[in-house]
């Protein structure tokens, strides 16, 4: 992530990753004993994300300081206090909120949303100019922890049905289960932490889930149908007789301007493409030929969806739907959950009901920890050495003061 866009949400989530000039014949070595600096708190509301979520200067200055709030906790973790062997960074930032999808509410009728970054940047040692240098880590690249706050818009570790297109949908199929992480649920790639007993995300309707299907495919068989009958007509026009004079005369004069020898080679040429030209799309426009195909396997596909959509009743319309990937057929990816086969995943949308109104904007109300998981791959669990990154984010989850944390939420 470049740091000059920290309050970019999505970047936040991956490596850390800042430039650094060091020589490929520099002698680098890390200090894993030695204690590193903690880097001065920074603080980002970009102008245009303030103005999209209607946010007074007042609630911004406000959210930033629950967020130090938080950030002193991260602070007083056992694993981080005093932070050896890394620099420890923390900035926060508060994230963007659109409205185009459809059912959410209005930007100002909402907390405030945004994410307290954590990074560990493992101390260093190296030669510059011939000079032995002892510094924090400038460059390279570390895994952030990110603490996301009231934010139900989740785009990591969940997907979207394929079928959706472009489809701007607040919905999203629920990841797989897993292990709780320091005694949190689980969530896809993130655990979560927070006081409500209500349900962040509720079920998805099925008839709200196949319906952007049937859209996506009615316009679809309507553009190539549009698009094949344009192309029709126009091969109609080509190989009229007024066409395909025009279109010698055109040749008769291109080859004017031309050498003799070479005039007349053009002119043969063209003659000799003319029919070729036309046998070739003529083959392409028939009936059974690839592009009349094509609209044809369009309006299957729209016919499909449309006999689905219409066989729903009023129960199965609003009943909670799943998701199968892996199934063949469109009535078989999407169906009501109940008696769903186990491979078929819940669709979910965010429960903006969840939000106690009665609190300010800018209180913290949930907080997702994202990616950690990432931190628990065998491949990162090999990693003991402290160097930054996952090596420190494990023992820093670990130890952390999540009592304080759920104390911090819902005032």
């Amino acid at each position: 992530m470049d740091i000059s866009q920290r309050h970019r949400f999505a970047a936040a989530l991956g490596a850390v990753c800042v430039c650094a000039s060091l020589t490929a014949s520099a002698q680098l070595r890390y200090r894993p004993t030695e204690t590193g600096p903690w880097r001065p708190w920074t603080f980002t509301a970009a102008a245009a994300v303030r103005q999209q979520r209607g946010a007074t200067p007042a609630e911004v200055q406000a959210f930033e300081k629950r967020l130090q709030e938080l950030a002193a906790i991260v602070k007083r973790a056992p694993a981080v206090t005093p932070p050896t062997g890394f620099a420890g960074e923390l900035w926060g930032s508060v994230n963007s909120y659109s409205t185009l999808a459809a059912g959410r509410p209005p930007a100002r009728a909402v907390p405030l949303s945004g994410s307290l970054t954590f990074a560990a940047f493992p101390l260093i040692e190296f030669e510059r100019n011939g000079r032995k240098m002892n510094e924090d880590m400038k460059g390279g690249e570390t895994e952030t922890l990110q603490f996301v706050v009231n934010e139900l818009d989740i785009s990591v570790g969940t997907s979207k049905p394929f079928e959706w297109g472009s489809a701007q949908l607040d919905a999203f199929v629920e990841p797989p289960p897993g292990a709780p992480v320091a005694g949190h649920p689980r969530f896809g790639t993130m655990f979560i932490v927070k006081n409500n007993p209500k349900p962040l995300w509720l079920p998805f309707a099925l008839g709200d889930a196949v319906q952007p299907v049937l859209d996506d495919r009615r316009a679809s068989f309507e553009q190539r149908r549009d698009q094949y009958a344009k192309d029709v007509a126009e091969f109609a026009a080509w190989q009229t007789p007024e066409k395909r004079a025009a279109r010698r005369a055109d040749w008769q004069k291109s080859a004017a301007l031309m050498p003799k020898a070479a005039g007349a080679a053009f002119l043969a040429n063209m003659e000799k493409s003319e029919p070729q030209i036309e046998a070739a799309k003529r083959a392409q426009l028939a009936v059974g030929g690839p592009d009349e195909q094509r609209v044809r396997e369009a309006e299957r596909d729209f016919k499909e969806a449309d006999g689905i959509v219409a066989a729903l009743t009023a129960d199965t319309r609003s009943a909670p739907a799943c998701y199968n990937s892996n199934a063949t057929r469109l009535s078989e990816r999407f169906r009501a959950k109940a008696g769903a086969p186990e491979g078929c995943r819940a669709l979910l949308r965010p429960n903006w009901d969840y939000f106690d109104p009665k609190l300010p904007r800018s209180a913290p109300q949930v907080v997702m920890i994202a990616a950690f998981t990432r931190c628990l791959t065998k491949e990162s669990m090999a990693l003991t050495t402290p160097r930054g990154g996952c090596v420190i984010n494990r023992p820093l989850v670990d130890s952390m003061d999540w009592n304080a944390v759920r104390s911090w939420l819902d005032r």
